[in-house]
């Protein structure tokens, strides 16, 4: 007798869908395509000796505390370094307001699931990052995306959507916003809009979820203080992650709020995993209180900055001009957004691979739909040489469009 799966999943299964993104996953790790899809940390950058001798060390010195089980709000000694690194930044955090998670994607998962009922609405940026939606919409929460522009989000954009809910007898939980060198578009929300849009959730009683794994990437000087630095009505939650800084395999973030909604997320926690893994807690806290995570930060950032300059220079000198592209000041992604007579990105992207280069079309990253003709493109992964290669064969296809398209078009009476 065969079974019928279907009969045996939950419901809620059926919110769950695949990431695009994991979808060409297949393709774009095949040797012979120059992928710009995956939004991954360089696999030559991670320190390996150095790790491997902290390792070793850990095992052997501390082998009883960071082998065994811990405590579900995680290690006492990690959390005390990041709440002390937040107040450094003009943050109100002491421990009380700081849990450990398993990367900052747990922490979007388990506010979802601690806020969200079935149907609520959710305010997300316009475009918005794939997992944090995807966690939202998995325990039933609606999307609403708010527009964005250079700056951010749009203030009246935010306003507009609030008040047309409110007109429903419909209350967003909360908006969710990465406000440092986006995912997918590179933006970092500029100072004089956190404020605005702190002015609006306390006007509507919103609560903010900032999630800021790329914040220390900077290439280009340092980014605004944090909505959470911001904030003085305890209504922002941060989500930081040690994945892009030092190592994503240690999967070791944390979040940072009110007491009493982190007392309701470490119950929620315990039923999900126990604990954090306790010698990824134990490798990021030596190395962050020695300062070896911040010396290896400038190193990342001198490293990545040569690669995104390197995709922006090749943009610049292989593209039409009627293509454009964000110039992001840190962080692993530029959002390129070709003219609407085009093919839509998802067509240019198969055409894309027959010619082995792969990225991501824009259209997952809406809710409101859109994003038609727009597609990220990480730089993070691929050599300097292959992002020019692959931007090359790129652009030359997007000439022979722009060929194309002259060629069929209506020509002008003298």
């Amino acid at each position: 007798m065969n079974i019928n799966w279907q009969d045996f999943f939950a419901r809620r299964t059926e919110r769950v869908t695949g990431s695009q993104i994991r979808q060409f996953f297949a393709l774009t790790e095949r040797p012979e395509v120059i992928s710009f899809a995956g939004g991954f940390p360089d696999n030559e950058f991670f320190p390996r000796e150095d790790l491997a001798r902290t390792m070793a060390s850990l095992v052997k010195e501390d082998a009883r505390q960071a082998l065994q089980y811990g405590p579900t709000e995680g290690i006492y000694e990690l959390r005390v370094f990041l709440s002390g690194k937040m107040r450094q930044a003009g943050a109100r955090c002491e421990i009380g307001n700081l849990i450990i998670t398993n990367g900052s994607q747990q922490g979007i998962d388990l506010l979802s699931r601690v806020l969200v009922n079935p149907g609520d609405p959710v305010l997300v940026e316009e475009p918005a990052y794939i997992g944090g939606m995807g966690a939202i919409k998995s325990y039933g929460g609606v999307t609403n995306g708010i527009e964005m522009d250079e700056e951010g989000p749009r203030p009246e954009s935010m306003v507009k959507t609030l008040e047309k809910l409110i007109a429903r007898g419909l209350k967003p939980k909360f908006f969710y916003t990465v406000p440092n060198f986006q995912n997918p578009t590179g933006t970092t929300t500029s100072l004089e809009r956190r404020i605005k849009i702190l002015e609006i959730a306390s006007r509507y009683d919103l609560l903010v979820v900032e999630d800021d794994p790329y914040g220390e990437l900077a290439y280009d000087g340092t980014v605004p203080p944090s909505y959470y630095t911001l904030d003085r009505e305890q209504r922002v939650v941060f989500l930081g992650s040690y994945s892009k800084v030092l190592i994503p395999g240690i999967r070791i973030g944390w979040m940072a709020g009110a007491e009493t909604l982190l007392e309701k997320v470490i119950l929620i926690k315990q039923t999900t995993d126990l604990c954090s893994s306790s010698i990824g807690q134990r490798l990021a806290y030596r190395l962050s209180h020695d300062g070896y995570v911040n010396r290896h930060i400038e190193r990342l950032c001198d490293l990545y900055r040569q690669k995104r300059n390197g995709m922006l220079e090749a943009m610049q000198q292989y593209f039409p001009p009627s293509v454009k592209f964000s110039r992001p000041g840190g962080g692993f992604f530029t959002w390129v957004t070709f003219p609407d007579n085009y093919p839509t990105s998802r067509e240019l992207l198969e055409m894309a691979l027959e010619r082995k280069v792969a990225f991501v079309h824009g259209i997952g990253f809406y809710s409101n739909g859109g994003g038609s003709h727009t597609a990220r493109f990480s730089f993070s992964q691929p050599g300097l040489d292959d992002i020019t290669t692959g931007i090359r064969i790129f652009g030359e296809m997007l000439w022979e469009i722009e060929s194309e398209l002259n060629k069929n078009r209506p020509a002008v009476n003298q």
